[in-house]
């Protein structure tokens, strides 16, 4: 499995993903926030980061606009673990979409491998450096609760303050550093 996903221009990344010698390949512009949304779609499937009462699901997808091609992301779990991959392209309006990736493999590897490049994406470029590049905020929050997930194996760690009418909830800045800065 592979995943690149890299600045080549300000507000142009080009990248691909590559599963089970299944390949897709993508030239995207910051008229969606790609990044963002495929991290949530991770996110929203993953019973560890996302409670039944905050949205958790067992498909999700994204669509990653680039002037006039859109690459859709499907994922599916399992119960096992096992994550149903599609990917699909439409070059122009009403060429139909092409599917580049139909496979399954561990969500957990599909996850630590997109987390790795993005970890090393937001070190190379810093946070402001990001915006900048993008015109979109790194998902910082989906990004550290996804992370932590592959370091501990547990919910990002939250206190709740306050009592059934007005429950407010606190990281530790401390930690949500700690974690960014994790290898």
């Amino acid at each position: 499995m592979k995943f690149e996903y890299n600045f080549v221009a300000r507000w142009v990344v080009d990248g691909f993903i590559e599963i089970n010698s299944q390949r897709s390949s993508f030239n995207v512009t910051y008229v969606s926030d790609c990044l963002g949304d495929l991290l949530s779609a991770l996110l929203l499937i993953n019973s560890n980061c996302v409670s039944k009462d905050d949205g958790l699901r067992t498909v999700t997808s994204c669509h990653w606009n680039s002037e006039p091609c859109i690459t859709t992301w499907n994922f599916t779990l399992k119960s096992n673990g096992i994550l149903h991959v599609i990917v699909k392209n439409n070059a122009m309006e009403g060429d139909g979409n092409k599917t580049d990736i139909d496979t399954e493999c561990p969500y957990d590897t599909l996850l630590e491998l997109i987390i790795l490049k993005v970890d090393s994406l937001i070190k190379e470029h810093g946070i402001v450096g990001y915006k900048e590049n993008w015109d979109h905020e790194f998902p910082m929050s989906t990004f550290l609760k996804l992370k932590n997930y592959l370091l501990n194996n547990k919910t990002y760690s939250l206190k709740e303050i306050g009592d059934e009418y007005g429950e407010i909830k606190k990281s530790d800045l401390r930690n949500d550093i700690a974690i960014l800065y994790a290898d």
